[in-house]
């Protein structure tokens, strides 16, 4: 046991403490030097066992014998090794990933928090204390695949310094790198060219999440993109997060930090057909040979052949790459009932008491509804969603006015 610098008069004093000393003494000596009294003892205690002289000299602080219980040098080393490799690949390399890869080889893996303490005392470890911890985050995860994507874009630079554009889509569920593609610039076509290519590989999801950018959604602004046209088209709900909230989308931005160290360790490519190969290799690599945490060290490859998969969408009747399918309209006529409510496809639309026992007609696109009186007055436009059965007027209920009746006053 390593020994603390003590003066030597303190040393000589534990050492020469008298056997009749009163009851609390060694206490308060070891209170009035600022030692502690199993320090007290183990040197009263080499003094009796072992000698005098051996007792006054301090021992060396450092071991000269490793540890029965510590991490062996080579593990040490080989988890450094790995970690290194790691990220000259590009890939994820910290503790947990590191003894994943361990484990992987057969090796005994220490704890996380050991390989941690490892890379910090080699120099390997920027401390990044500005960092909101993990568990102030609020964590939320589809049950079933399929059953809602992600869809969302970074910008990255070629060989000559031309940005383009990179989309990535993602399954919420098991995590999975549905699809990439590599346009010029972050507009609607590109997003509907990504969707197509995961439509193609899997089938029409239920939900698809993005932000609220121009090429996405921007039903929050008043109005309608092509991609959530084309989408509600296919029987899929387009969803958006709050603004200037990219959390909600965390699990695509995620996937957009490992993708931009993996473009990182490789040469800059020389054109879009270059980027695509290379997001393309990233996207093995990513499903099929690197673990994911939140997925208990899975890959999403093996998450997705355990999951359940949602059923998908019931899609329009018309083609939705048909340029003439939103000429298609179809007249309907119906009667309010006495709250001004009409039904359309078991879906009920509630046009206000104004409207009360009133024929209206209905001119139908696709999803898209527009409801006129009888006179060509238009009271309002609905966009029928998968699974919504009701919409309302957007009135409030404890403020809703009522018709007004004739007064019996005479």
């Amino acid at each position: 046991m390593a020994d603390r610098v003590v003066p030597v008069d303190v040393r000589a004093a534990v050492v020469a403490w008298p056997e009749s000393a009163p009851r609390g003494a060694v206490a308060r000596f070891c209170r009035d030097q600022g030692v502690s009294r199993s320090w007290f003892y183990e040197v009263r205690k080499r003094a009796m066992s072992e000698s005098v002289m051996e007792a006054m000299r301090p021992r060396p602080r450092t071991r000269t014998q490793r540890h029965p219980q510590a991490i062996s040098p080579v593990v040490e080393d080989l988890a450094v090794q790995i970690r290194k490799d790691l990220a000259d690949q590009g890939l994820d390399h910290g503790p947990v990933t590191v003894r994943w890869h361990l484990q992987q080889a057969g090796l005994p893996a220490p704890a996380a928090s050991t390989l941690a303490r490892i890379f910090s005392a080699r120099g390997m470890v920027i401390a990044q204390p500005q960092k909101r911890p993990k568990t102030s985050y609020r964590r939320f995860s589809f049950t079933q695949a399929q059953e809602c994507w992600q869809l969302d874009s970074f910008q990255w630079p070629l060989d000559d310094e031309t940005v383009v554009a990179v989309f990535q889509l993602s399954d919420d569920c098991t995590r999975y790198a549905l699809a990439s593609h590599v346009a010029l610039a972050e507009t609607s076509q590109a997003a509907m060219n990504v969707v197509d290519k995961g439509i193609g590989a899997f089938q029409v999801p239920l939900l698809l999440l993005t932000d609220n950018g121009a090429a996405f959604n921007r039903d929050r602004m008043g109005r309608t993109t092509q991609l959530v046209t084309y989408l509600r088209r296919l029987g899929c709900k387009p969803i958006t997060g709050r603004p200037y909230h990219p959390q909600t989308q965390g699990k695509n931005e995620r996937v957009h930090q490992t993708a931009q160290r993996w473009l990182r360790a490789h040469p800059a490519p020389r054109n879009i057909a270059d980027l695509q190969a290379l997001m393309d290799q990233f996207d093995h690599v990513y499903n099929h040979q690197r673990p994911h945490q939140a997925l208990g060290m899975q890959t999403p490859a093996e998450a997705l052949a355990a999951a359940v998969v949602a059923i998908a969408p019931q899609p329009d009747q018309t083609d939705p790459r048909d340029p003439t399918a939103s000429q298609r309209i179809k007249m309907l006529r119906r009667h309010a009932d006495h709250h001004g409510k009409i039904s359309v496809d078991h879906a009920g639309i509630l046009l206000g008491w104004e409207h009360e026992h009133a024929e209206v007609a209905v001119l139908r696109s696709g999803h898209s509804l527009s409801i006129f009186t009888m006179s060509g007055e238009l009271i309002r436009t609905v966009v029928l969603e998968p699974g919504k059965t009701y919409y309302s007027n957007g009135r409030s209920r404890g403020t809703r006015s009522h018709r007004p009746r004739p007064s019996t006053l005479t």
